[in-house]
């Protein structure tokens, strides 16, 4: 009898435990300040439970309690920590008062909790939406990625030859060649200049991250910690891999100007993506862009300061007629037109083909040392040379014409049980 009483008791808990791991209810909601905004990393936990999350960058929150009603407790660095009832799982609105502890200004310079990165992964990824890119209100793919992407840099490269056209870029200080690019999970060509003078990377060959429009990508993943060890030695700084649009909602069209304050620099842009359907299931996204930005000038006016003294020429007089020296440092011209299609049809239940294409044309013009008069003056006159005493000097450029394209083409189908993919680029 008391062996049955026993096994009843313990067979009574087990049945009681689904029912306690049911009773949890999700509540959600949202953190803000005084004026409305949301207050985002806010710490918000179940009071006297171990359970809790922080809010995300607009000041939402999302997490389980243990029972209905629950105290929720919301606390955060210079604002008053609150604490409310919630009675259901609708939605609630908490609101933080500034605290006056003295704290003229809280400044926030890191954090992993952020959504856009994923860290149930063994190594933290960045996912990057195309809607954050263009909050940096840059101009080209490449320069969003500089103010978006921790240690990500790419500058241009004034006076170098015609590297100043592809503006070396770099993951953690590693040369340009160390990081691997991906569109699609597809390795990006690289370009066919080799960087030169002394640029960064002088010597290597990268990826023209100019060729892909801003509007054709769908977000950006950044790879750094163990990047090597999954995708080999041209992985060793980390990996971009840039996830094309595959379907949109709507048309979307859009255009951007600017100027420097200097009054150069001129650049327009404007580009389309939509989506069509393709048989019953199959999409077909297209992208078309048009970007083009004029020079920018910042060689000073140096003169003559700083020039040997040669009486027996006339630069002394040409370089006081022209202060800049002749020099054109800065950002090149720049005229670019891109084509992205991102084509998906599903074969059946199991296959789905893919394929992809891009098409760049650019051309630009880059400037280097001006030769001025004072660069020859013990050159002897002749009948192919202009006279020392009346040579003005000459600017050289580099134009170039780029074609920057790639095309890949698969099949994703399921193999023994394995997700495969077959595909060529």
């Amino acid at each position: 009898m008391k062996k049955t009483l026993t096994h009843l008791k313990v067979l009574s808990f087990l049945l009681f435990l689904p029912i306690v791991a049911w009773s949890q209810t999700k509540v959600s909601g949202k953190v803000v300040d005084v004026k409305g905004q949301g207050i985002p990393f806010v710490t918000v936990v179940e009071q006297g439970a171990s359970n809790g999350t922080t809010t995300d960058e607009n000041g939402n929150f999302q997490f389980s309690v243990s029972q209905l009603p629950a105290t929720i407790v919301a606390s955060y660095i210079g604002f008053e920590t609150k604490k409310v009832t919630v009675n259901s799982a609708s939605a609630i609105t908490i609101t933080l008062k500034e605290e006056s502890v003295g704290l003229d200004e809280v400044v926030v310079t890191g954090n992993r909790a952020k959504p856009r990165t994923v860290l149930d992964s063994p190594v933290p990824i960045d996912n990057i939406g195309v809607q954050e890119l263009k909050q940096s209100g840059q101009d080209t793919f490449d320069q969003m990625l500089v103010y978006k992407v921790p240690s990500f840099n790419s500058a241009n490269q004034a006076i170098s030859d015609a590297t100043a056209h592809f503006d070396p870029a770099d993951l953690r200080g590693l040369g340009p060649s160390r990081t691997l690019v991906l569109v699609n999970g597809k390795r990006k060509n690289q370009s066919a200049q080799i960087y030169l003078n002394g640029t960064p990377g002088k010597g290597e060959v990268g990826i023209d991250l100019k060729s892909i429009p801003t509007a054709a990508i769908k977000n950006v993943e950044v790879l750094r910690d163990g990047a090597s060890a999954q995708y080999g030695s041209d992985a060793i700084a980390g990996v971009i891999n840039i996830i094309l649009k595959d379907k949109s909602e709507y048309t979307e069209v859009s255009a951007k100007t600017g100027i420097t304050a200097e009054g150069d620099g001129f650049n327009f842009g404007t580009d389309i993506n939509a989506t069509f359907g393709l048989g019953d299931e199959g999409t077909v996204n297209f992208t078309a862009a048009y970007y083009t930005q004029q020079l920018t000038n910042r060689a000073g006016t140096p003169g003559v300061r700083d020039l040997p003294a040669n009486p027996q020429q006339n630069w002394v007089d040409w370089a006081t007629e022209n202060p800049d020296l002749g020099m054109i440092v800065g950002q090149p011209d720049l005229t670019k037109k891109d084509f992205f299609v991102n084509i998906t049809y599903p074969i059946s239940d199991d296959v789905e083909f893919y394929t992809f294409h891009g098409y760049t044309q650019r051309d630009g013009r880059s400037f280097a040392y001006y030769r001025a008069p004072y660069w020859r003056p013990d050159v002897e006159a002749s009948e192919f040379l202009t006279p020392a005493g009346s040579f003005q000097g000459y600017h050289p450029t580099f134009e170039v014409d780029v074609q920057d394209n790639m095309s890949s083409a698969g099949l994703k189908f399921i193999l023994g049980g394995f997700n495969t993919d077959l595909s060529i680029t």
